[in-house]
């Protein structure tokens, strides 16, 4: 049985994304920011996947990340506060990123004209993902997860400024060195006519010329 190619494709991409979060993971890799930041590429790759792969490909970037580091780390299960600490992070991405998928499937990719609309628009949507949704949500799982834990939303949003700023620009600069037909959203049907984001492609090449 063939499966749909709107289904397929987010479900590689999720595969992928969870397979290169959990290799970089176990290698302890970084991208250094300077001034001693550095970020993961986990957040590269769970927006990349919420955005081109929809909400399949969250579910399953999430599914297949969390049974990957049960699998590789079953020490660091045993104990309970730490499993709920998980479920919390993890419920929390899941609820962001599907926020993500959603905003640039219906908000930011139909209104793409200009390239100067773009990366604001991905900016702005980067920065929804923090501080209107993961942040807001992590603070409030992680305190029910763990009273203890003492998670406040400012701290929070001072811990993650590094992150959002590297995420935002990372992504964006994929994003927008990536083929028009790459940046579509991979989880809806291909138009007939000629791509909006072509359209960018094509002037930004008029204007270089």
């Amino acid at each position: 049985m063939q499966i749909k190619k709107t289904i397929r494709v987010p479900i590689i991409i999720g595969i992928v994304s969870a397979a290169l979060i959990l290799l970089v993971s176990e290698a302890e890799f970084v991208i250094p920011l300077g001034n001693n930041y550095s970020i993961g590429i986990g957040e590269i790759l769970n927006t990349l996947s919420a955005a081109l792969g929809g909400p399949i490909a969250v579910i399953i970037t999430l599914l297949v990340t969390s049974i990957g580091h049960f699998l590789l780390n079953p020490d660091l299960y045993t104990a309970p506060q730490f499993v709920f600490i998980v479920l919390a992070d993890a419920i929390a991405h899941m609820c962001a990123m599907i926020v993500l998928s959603t905003s640039y499937y219906r908000v930011l990719y139909p209104r793409v004209r200009t390239t100067g609309i773009f990366v604001i628009g991905w900016w702005l949507t980067i920065a929804v993902y923090y501080y209107l949704i993961l942040l807001p949500l992590q603070v409030g799982f992680l305190n029910y997860a763990d009273p203890g834990f003492g998670a406040t939303y400012p701290s929070f949003a001072r811990i993650f400024l590094p992150e959002f700023l590297g995420t935002a620009a990372i992504t964006n600069l994929i994003l927008f060195a990536s083929p028009a037909r790459y940046r579509r959203p991979q989880w809806m049907e291909a138009k007939n006519t000629l791509d909006q984001n072509d359209e960018v492609q094509n002037k930004s090449k008029e204007g270089t010329q």
